[in-house]
């Protein structure tokens, strides 16, 4: 191998051609497409001794050293990169798991159901049984009393002879006879019998039976809803934050909350908060999506009287939501674990937060947005969207 053809002198961009030139306006060596795209317009110059000396020493004395913080900081992303996969590899694991647990009882459920539907049939089938009973108990009663009489008579009522057996005073018979003959007029002329089989008659019940089967099949499709949004990684601090119906002060990174400040939104670019940097005269504060410091006691004022929790990246511990937060607002996409909420929050309004389960016992008012089931005593819906923070990005 001769000396020139061991070494790379291909271009770092398109690989298949040679380094030509340098790039005096960049201070960058090119090849011939480089010219001819990346550095249409730009000065070049011969790769000589003056340009190649300037080259070096910035990658001996600058370039060189920063390689290796380089490396730090792209493993910092990744490191990053893999939590935040892993949280969201953690999630899937339980969104997954809650869908195998939620089909896995519904076949359990079924059989209930059927079992109840079959029980409301048989109830009303039961009802309609019994005023059939007592219908046909009352038309049998009255046929046998026509019965009785007919059957007796139909043949030898000719043959009878009324006066004769009057004039017998030892024979009963015509006491008989008179009684059939008045109790025969009574079943032709009232109509009591006939008044309460047409009352017992509008007492059956008719079963409307609607089968509702297919759009519960569809439905079940629907039990889930699955959907994605861009990762709270690429949130940026926003121009604009209206909340409690005023504007905030934007927190951000090094940025100092002027004195007196009553609504404050703290910033996704807030690398940490000093215990005392937060004004006591704040009393709305908006936790931004993306907020990525663990909170702690102390770190937030305890004249907060209304906090909005957004997409933030760490869980509330105990003590670090103010014990004097009358009002918690989680927000949408709000998924981190609550330790404690203070004694002294009333309302706890829910948005579109994934979670169930709130150490929580006064009011919770949810809105249209929250799609979860979950059993409160004290729960409410809850139609005010002017509550909800306006963010402007």
């Amino acid at each position: 191998m001769d000396s020139i053809s061991k070494y790379d002198n291909k271009c770092a961009i398109h690989k298949e051609h040679k380094i030509k030139m340098i790039c005096a306006t960049c201070k960058d060596v090119v090849c011939n497409e480089c010219i001819l795209l990346d550095h249409n317009g730009h000065k070049f110059g011969r790769i000589d001794v003056e340009n190649s000396k300037e080259i070096f020493e910035e990658f001996k004395n600058n370039h060189l050293q920063n390689l290796d913080k380089q490396i730090g900081i792209n493993n910092e992303l990744l490191n990053e990169s893999n939590n935040l996969f892993k949280s969201l590899e953690d999630k899937h694991t339980e969104n997954v798991n809650t869908i195998t647990e939620v089909f896995k009882e519904l076949p359990k459920l079924l059989p209930i159901i059927e079992i109840d539907k079959i029980k409301q049939l048989v109830t009303l089938y039961d009802e309609n049984k019994d005023i059939n009973t007592n219908i046909s108990t009352i038309v049998h009663d009255y046929s046998n009393n026509i019965n009785l009489i007919t059957n007796k008579y139909k043949n030898t009522i000719n043959q009878i002879n009324i006066d004769q057996i009057i004039n017998d005073n030892n024979s009963y018979q015509h006491i008989e006879i008179l009684k059939h003959c008045c109790q025969s007029r009574l079943l032709i002329k009232d109509n009591q019998n006939e008044n309460k089989i047409n009352e017992l008659m509008d007492q059956y019940k008719n079963v409307n039976f609607v089968n509702n089967s297919e759009q519960v099949k569809e439905s079940i499709k629907e039990i889930f809803e699955i959907s994605n949004s861009l990762s709270i990684t690429n949130v940026k601090d926003p121009k604009r934050v209206i909340a409690g119906g005023k504007e905030c002060f934007i927190y951000k990174n090094d940025s100092i909350i002027p004195n007196g400040t009553t609504h404050l939104a703290i910033a996704p670019s807030v690398k940490t908060i000093k215990i005392g940097s937060i004004p006591t005269s704040v009393k709305y504060l908006v936790l931004l999506d993306g907020f990525n410091v663990q909170l702690k006691e102390g770190m937030l004022p305890q004249s907060i009287t209304h906090l909005f929790v957004g997409a933030i990246k760490k869980p509330l511990l105990k003590g670090s939501i103010p014990n004097g937060v009358t009002d918690l607002s989680l927000l949408d996409g709000f998924n981190q674990k609550i330790t404690e909420i203070p004694q002294s929050t009333v309302h706890l309004y829910l948005f579109d937060t994934p979670l169930t389960n709130f150490p929580f016992q006064n009011f919770i008012l949810r809105t249209s947005k929250y799609k979860q089931q979950f059993a409160h005593p004290k729960v409410k819906d809850w139609n005010l969207s002017t509550w909800e923070p306006k963010i402007e990005l």
